[in-house]
């Protein structure tokens, strides 16, 4: 499938479109979301990412189990496609990273066991390449991508607790280097990269329990540093940073699946809510493309499956 580059500014201008009785104000009520086509069958627990416009996601789990099918969807035409299959199945991944235009995904369940792998998929080719692995079993954590190095956490090694590992991977040298860890753990966070530092927030501490933690590292120091906790503790939820702020939508507070959509300003060290999602929802996806935040696939309240739960957000909410 062919990536929109040439077409970045009339795609931003059909979303602007089909968005443009949310695009001046706050959404007051879960009706002001909009819905976009709905994903070609059941998926949770996949990685996502966008690249030049297209939004991808790979792997997951489908209504027959874990998959390695990967699907993009283009926002010009409202459109998904299925693109060449990942070598594994996986899911409940650490999210995917975009380096050099090129997608990466790491670790994840696959079988009775997470993966050490690292797969890269070429959009030009719609091939996959398997590259160094990583040093231990990976699943449960997160991805950032900062200054053309990959940034990855595992909370889950395939045996009993929640740890809090912190790895990141040179393209160039092809090679992982462990980094310190975390204050606390975090399992199937929200996370996302603002100013050239990796912000993790929630998911399942040490002790099994839903968390509220909120924890950024910085590279420059490698040290990690202790934020404002979140209103909400949740895992699972769908995430992405958009606009300076961390993005949280959704998620499952230990109970249930929840509608609350979480924004953290690194600014002011303060977190806001916002008018919820059309649905509760979890084990979704994040990604951002031309300014708009869209969220993938997941589940819904009390686990029922979603399968077109794919929604846009405008760019200018306060």
């Amino acid at each position: 499938m062919k990536a929109p580059q040439a077409g970045i500014v009339r795609g931003y201008r059909v979303l602007a479109g089909i968005l443009a009785a949310s695009l001046l104000s706050l959404p007051a009520s879960a009706a002001d979301w909009k819905s976009m086509a709905p994903l070609p069958a059941y998926n949770y627990l996949a990685a996502a990412e966008s690249i030049n416009g297209v939004i991808y996601l790979a792997g997951g789990q489908s209504s027959s189990g874990p998959t390695s099918v990967l699907q993009a969807f283009n926002p010009e035409t409202n459109a998904w496609t299925l693109l060449a299959n990942m070598p594994l199945t996986l899911y409940q991944g650490n999210g995917a990273g975009v380096i050099n235009s090129q997608l990466y995904v790491s670790g994840g369940w696959n079988g009775g066991l997470p993966s050490t792998a690292l797969l890269m998929y070429d959009p030009p080719s719609n091939t996959w390449t398997t590259l160094a692995a990583m040093s231990h079993l990976s699943a449960c954590g997160g991805t950032g991508v900062i200054n053309s190095k990959l940034y990855v956490t595992t909370a889950c090694n395939g045996y009993s607790g929640y740890y809090n590992y912190l790895d990141v991977y040179d393209p160039v040298a092809n090679a992982w280097t462990s980094l310190p860890e975390s204050a606390s753990a975090h399992g199937s966070p929200a996370f996302g990269v603002i100013n050239d530092k990796f912000y993790v927030a929630g998911g399942t501490n040490g002790s099994g329990a839903v968390t509220n933690v909120l924890e950024v590292y910085n590279p420059a120091t490698s040290t990690w540093t202790t934020l404002a906790p979140m209103p909400t503790a949740v895992q699972f939820a769908a995430s992405v940073a958009l606009n300076g702020q961390l993005y949280v939508f959704g998620g499952n507070n230990g109970t249930d699946y929840v509608a609350t959509v979480q924004v953290y300003d690194p600014h002011k060290n303060k977190w806001k809510t916002l008018a919820s999602l059309p649905a509760a929802a979890g084990f979704s996806g994040g990604a951002v493309v031309y300014g708009l935040a869209f969220m993938e696939g997941g589940y819904g309240s009390n686990g029922g499956v979603v399968t077109n739960q794919h929604v846009a957000i405008a760019p200018s909410i306060p």
